[in-house]
């Protein structure tokens, strides 16, 4: 398997938000809002809504035969504007989705690898994300690095130490 990973443009919006839907809705067999409802959603829709707006939204996305199969992305957010993960204003919260067919691959910890490594160039000390408890992804996160910061019921606030 050839997957090559790059950092996003402006033309991979479309497809950063079809991983949005992926990674919030990963089960697979539950029935799922529509596309549309998760984007309009206030507080699903926000990690995404708007991207590429802010200057230090970065986003990679993995292509296998120059066609996208992942991505991963990370924002900063302040006090008053913030979702599920965040923990302070210079912490950005990280966010992935992998498409279903190429999931269990690999391909999300190449997407996360290359936002830490990409995040220590611009001396980020520190990222953070928001998993539910009984997502498989849990023990990748834990593989690299992320360690439970705050417990929040049915999901964890991870940090990662960069």
């Amino acid at each position: 398997m050839n997957i090559l990973l790059r950092r996003s443009q402006h033309s991979d919006v479309p497809f950063l938000r079809e991983m949005h839907y992926e990674g919030v809705y990963w089960r697979i067999g539950v029935k799922k809002p529509s596309f549309e409802e998760v984007l309009a959603h206030p507080v699903t829709g926000r990690m995404i809504a708007d991207w590429g707006e802010r200057d230090a939204d970065t986003a990679v996305v993995a292509t296998m035969n120059s066609v996208p199969v992942g991505a991963a992305w990370y924002r900063f957010w302040n006090d008053s504007d913030c979702v599920s993960g965040y923990v302070d204003e210079n912490t950005p919260v990280l966010a992935i989705g992998v498409h279903r067919d190429y999931r269990h691959q690999g391909i999300g910890r190449r997407l996360i690898e290359w936002l830490i490594d990409y995040a220590s160039k611009r001396f980020i000390q520190k990222m953070s994300l928001n998993v539910s408890k009984d997502n498989y992804a849990i023990d990748l996160y834990r593989q690299l690095g992320f360690q439970e910061y705050v417990d929040s019921g049915d999901a964890f606030t991870m940090v990662r130490e960069i």
